[in-house]
């Protein structure tokens, strides 16, 4: 994708978040915190035969954190868990080349969903109280300088 493609599409998710707030019904929900920041993103998901139905995000965090929720998770809604996390190890890789404010949103995006897939899996699996099995609350701190 071409530079200016690429600013065009970072724009578009910053003005018009995709997926942006809680989402009814879901059947997982996690966390990334970061606690220099105090800067926290949550991920609401509903996963039906592994496949991601329908996925949503809230964050109190920077506009980036903003556009990479909105970017990550139109990217895997409708697709299946096993793809998802392909592409949560591939976003991973990618902002390796970031500045370290970059990388600390884009881990507590990520950190969020891979909340919500435990607690996603700790429901499906009958746990009577998952939101107690950590679960819910994974800590991203930002990368030592």
């Amino acid at each position: 994708m071409m530079n200016e493609e690429l600013s065009q599409e970072i724009l578009e998710h910053l003005m018009h978040p995709k997926n942006y707030g809680q989402i009814d019904p879901h059947n997982g929900v996690g966390m990334g915190y970061d606690a220099k920041t105090n800067e926290f993103v949550i991920i609401y998901l509903h996963v039906t035969d592994a496949r991601i139905e329908n996925i949503g995000f809230a964050t109190n965090g920077c506009q980036d954190t903003v556009v990479l929720g909105s970017m990550f998770t139109e990217m895997i809604k409708g697709d299946t868990l096993p793809n998802a996390h392909r592409a949560l190890e591939l976003m991973r890789a990618q902002m390796k080349e970031a500045n370290a404010s970059q990388q600390a949103c884009a881990e507590m995006v990520l950190c969020a969903f891979e909340a919500a897939q435990q607690n996603a899996d700790a429901r499906a699996q009958g746990d009577a109280n998952p939101m107690q099995k950590n679960a819910i609350s994974q800590s991203c701190t930002l990368p030592k300088e």
